[in-house]
């Protein structure tokens, strides 16, 4: 038997950025998490805003949690609503941003988070993939492309799946005024990943481990961002 892990993560050289390597067919999205974990904890990974830069994330007094703009993907957002005991209507009106819904952005309150206590997440295991991903450390181009192109997908499938509820007005209705320049960016790379095979992914996934990788590496979906 092959315990070889399917995913790799790892500086390219000290102080480098880190690539992703798929090693093996049948990789998931959570063979990368697992693999991605490690970089989040390890001292010697540089990190751009830990002080020292050689530190692990814990403890960092920047820390990104109190000023992260956090859209949640859906297999976070469904687990997050178990979590708390709560339908997704009532999570959806207790921790996203009701003006950001009525534009098409299910944007989650931060400054810092709701979730935030401390200085610790109160979440951790059910935690948004913007969290798990979000790191201070360069990235290899490919790693970055494909961390964008697997956000963006969940980010989607979670608008799609609001929308169906109808805590998110059809496009033609949503409020435009008022918008910074990344909201408007985000939501035309959401509207233009509508469509994608990750997309359905992610809506039939209950975990992690039920999204395959291989829908994230065509080449159209990589050169999106």
């Amino acid at each position: 038997m092959n315990d070889a892990p399917r995913v790799t993560a790892r500086p390219i050289a000290a102080g480098g950025p880190v690539a992703v390597r798929i090693e093996g067919p049948g990789a998931t999205l959570g063979d990368l998490l697992r693999a991605w974990q490690p970089l989040c904890d390890d001292p010697g990974v540089y990190k751009q805003f830990a002080e020292p830069h050689f530190a692990p994330c814990r403890g960092c007094a920047v820390n990104c949690c109190r000023h992260a703009y956090v859209v949640p993907d859906i297999v976070s957002l469904r687990q997050l609503a178990a979590h708390l005991q709560l339908d997704l209507p009532r999570l959806a009106r207790d921790y996203l941003l009701e003006d950001s819904l009525r534009a098409g952005i299910p944007r989650m309150r931060t400054s810092p988070c709701s979730f935030l206590v401390d200085g610790l997440c109160t979440v951790y295991p059910v935690r948004t993939l913007i969290c798990r991903f979000y790191l201070c450390t360069p990235l290899e181009g490919f790693t970055e492309q494909l961390v964008y192109a697997i956000t963006l997908a969940g980010m989607a499938a979670t608008r799609r799946v609001l929308r169906g509820m109808g805590l998110i007005p059809p496009a033609a209705a949503q409020a435009g005024h008022g918008l910074s320049g990344f909201d408007l960016h985000l939501r035309r790379l959401l509207d233009a990943c509508e469509g994608w095979a990750g997309v359905q992914s992610f809506l039939e996934a209950a975990d992690y481990d039920d999204i395959p990788l291989a829908v994230f590496l065509r080449r159209e979906v990589l050169e999106l961002q």
